[in-house]
């Protein structure tokens, strides 16, 4: 069992304590060990003026030789950032919603952060690398997952060094359905962006690129079958 928290944390000590703890718990590999990454991590405070209220933040995540650095403020050096409401961010890791979030945080909350690391191809050998081809990106892609009981479920992956740009070049949209039937592999996503049922808007070139790395990391790992 991991120690990831059952309940809901305030957004810095998840980041700061928890986030941690979690990388202490993982057994790297000799290639995660020379990973050299900035991942920023920038949470939109919650509109509820109450006492409970999360104001949210911005951290810099700096994986480097091993060891996980952590500190407030998001450097513009960041290679990866993810962009999201605390209020998303919420529902993400606590409510359940989107169901493709909850089942990843109830196999770390069982598996630990292992959870997290990608399968390694069909034939043996090490996993395929994430962060191959992406570094040739740049823009912030949006991921919106509309729900008719509720508000849109949204966050924002800005790939590439710089500032966050105010709007997103481009957006990937779904529906709660959808979304739930490409989780349990029910629906294809090719399928789902032929039949209309996954939109795409903005920046196609983008999007394309992105899918491209998609499909290759996808074949390593066995994906395609």
């Amino acid at each position: 069992m991991s120690t990831f928290p059952d309940r809901p944390v305030p957004s810095h000590e998840f980041i700061e304590d928890v986030v941690p703890s979690l990388f202490a718990e993982a057994e790297l590999e000799p290639a995660e060990e020379a990973v050299d990454l900035k991942v920023g991590i920038v949470l939109r405070g919650d509109p509820d003026p109450g006492p409970d209220r999360d104001a949210g933040g911005e951290w810099t995540l700096h994986f480097v030789a091993g060891e996980l650095g952590i500190a407030r403020g998001r450097e513009e050096t960041c290679e990866i950032t993810v962009v999201q409401s605390v209020a998303d961010w919420r529902s993400a890791l606590w409510e359940g919603r989107p169901g493709l979030i909850a089942d990843l945080v109830d196999q770390i909350r069982e598996n630990g952060p292992e959870a997290l690391r990608p399968p390694g191809p069909p034939g043996g050998g090490p996993p395929p690398d994430p962060l191959k081809g992406i570094s040739d990106l740049r823009g912030l892609i949006e991921a919106v997952i509309a729900d008719e009981r509720g508000p849109d479920w949204r966050v924002g992956v800005l790939i590439g060094p710089g500032a966050i740009p105010e709007a997103p070049q481009a957006t990937i949209r779904l529906g709660a359905e959808q979304a739930d039937a490409i989780r349990t592999g029910a629906l294809h996503p090719l399928e789902a962006l032929i039949t209309g049922q996954l939109q795409l808007d903005g920046d196609l070139g983008l999007i394309l690129q992105l899918q491209a790395v998609a499909m290759t990391l996808s074949l390593a790992s066995g994906g395609a079958g």
